[in-house]
């Protein structure tokens, strides 16, 4: 339950709380510092970045610089729409965040972030992508931190927030009990409380308890995404969206180093069972490519990411490259040696790749599964028919979450009478609304990111208490 009696005495007071200083923490902290305002940023870890330091493809904005030199025409309405259409997005939160997006571009810019480029994804109509990211990641939050501190935001680190505090007459939320080594404290708002916490990929129970088959799943996201958040808006009446479709697979990673083998699917590699054959497109046909992971984890034995050297010139991001350096390869020159060695079927895998390689010949794509491209639409398939070989046993991972608390187009959240929560504001993965049919790559980084702003914006207008 929450806490909803006023504590004998409050340890800190600011005017807005926010939980978590990663992705959508700490473009919030520094929107609330610009008004002068107090606020104060817990961090449970001892470091700022949550999923911020994680990436590794692009992030998607739309009407940015960096399109505009290179002549691509796009604008909200034109993102908004492949949200609604393609993500199946909650229509008032994609039109916010369509409507915004370009704020958080311009912290990024502020913060001297600068793009290296526009690169390719699926599902988007336009090329609005920016990446690749990977060679920017451990800039993104040391240069959001430094902004927000400059200009007056406080982050403490090692304070794990555990429960909210409530008005007992009015239900207003007014603080949080923070976990300060092994002391609660009570940190008082003033104003509103923003949950930033990121997601509950690394905690097994409330997997276990919204997708049960996904419980064995390889966690790669940040140790701090324990759920935090999520519990502290049920504890308080909140209601969630896209709960149901939150716990969505991954990268394919190495069974024994759980090292990405993305990469080599991107660049045109295939997917096979242990009987060596194919089970799905490999191309994120549906814009993301959970789906044809949650096909790999239906295959009974398992499955394995197979490709040569011809597709391993193929990948252009160099995060992917190293990662998939770091994997357990069966390598061989012929087809059968690298099956014998990986352990599946030689014949069936031979078969495989003959049909593959004759479809493209005479069709130029798979017929099999419709597959007509790489991971970037305008990359044309090439065949697997020179050596070397080489296989990788892989299981699926998990690096975010997609759906949440239920929020409105203020980042407020919301009962299940879809009636505001009084003073409570929420961004970034513990929140739904944007992926409800499907993820549309390179959103989640850029809406936590808006969302973490917006939320921060209207927060501020919250009447102080005293």
């Amino acid at each position: 339950m929450p806490i909803s009696e006023l504590p004998e005495k409050w340890d800190h007071e600011t005017d807005v709380i926010i939980v978590g200083g990663g992705t959508a923490g700490l473009p919030a902290a520094i929107t609330v510092a610009e008004t002068g305002l107090k606020t104060t940023v817990l961090e449970s870890r001892a470091v700022c970045g949550g999923s911020l330091s994680m990436l590794g493809g692009a992030m998607a904005f739309s009407g940015t610089d960096e399109q505009k030199a290179a002549g691509v025409e796009d604008s909200p309405d034109i993102l908004y729409e492949d949200l609604t259409r393609i993500s199946g997005a909650v229509p008032e939160l994609a039109r916010v965040y369509a409507d915004n997006q370009l704020d958080a571009y311009r912290i990024l810019e502020e913060a001297g972030i600068k793009f290296p480029g526009l690169v390719s994804h699926p599902g988007h109509s336009r090329l609005r992508t920016h990446g690749w990211v990977s060679e920017l990641v451990s800039k993104f939050a040391k240069a959001l931190e430094g902004s927000a501190r400059d200009k007056g935001a406080e982050i403490l680190f090692k304070h794990r927030a555990t429960r909210l505090i409530t008005n007992p007459q009015t239900g207003r939320v007014i603080g949080l009990q923070v976990k300060v080594k092994e002391e609660m404290k009570n940190f008082k708002a003033k104003r509103a409380v923003i949950l930033a916490s990121g997601g509950f990929g690394r905690n097994r129970k409330i997997i276990a308890e919204y997708a049960p088959d996904m419980i064995d799943a390889t966690p790669l996201m940040p140790v701090g995404h324990q759920g935090d958040g999520l519990k502290m808006g049920l504890d308080v009446g909140a209601a969630t969206k896209d709960i149901g479709v939150a716990v969505a697979p991954s990268w394919p990673v190495c069974a024994e180093t759980h090292s990405s083998a993305l990469g080599a699917l991107n660049g045109g590699g295939i997917m096979v069972n242990i009987e060596g054959k194919r089970f799905h497109a490999e191309s994120s046909i549906d814009s993301f490519y959970g789906p044809m992971i949650a096909a790999g984890m239906r295959q009974p034995s398992g499955y394995w990411v197979v490709y040569n050297d011809r597709i391993k010139e193929e990948i252009d991001n160099k995060r992917e490259l190293r990662w998939l350096e770091k994997c357990k390869h069966h390598k061989a020159d012929t087809i059968e040696e690298v099956a014998i060695s990986a352990g599946i079927d030689s014949k069936g895998l031979k078969e495989t790749i003959n049909k593959y390689n004759s479809d493209l010949d005479s069709a130029g794509y798979d017929t099999e599964f419709g597959r007509k491209s790489q991971f970037a639409p305008e990359k044309p398939l090439v065949k697997m028919d020179t050596p070397a070989f080489y296989i990788i046993k892989c299981i699926t991972s998990l690096t975010s979450m997609k759906g949440g608390l239920k929020i409105n187009e203020r980042s407020q959240v919301l009962n299940w009478y879809d009636e505001v929560i009084p003073g409570l504001y929420a961004a970034g993965e513990v929140t739904g609304g944007l992926a409800t049919k499907t993820y549309l790559l390179g959103v989640m980084s850029s809406a936590s990111m808006t969302f973490g702003i917006i939320a921060a914006r209207n927060a501020v207008q919250e009447p102080a208490w005293q």
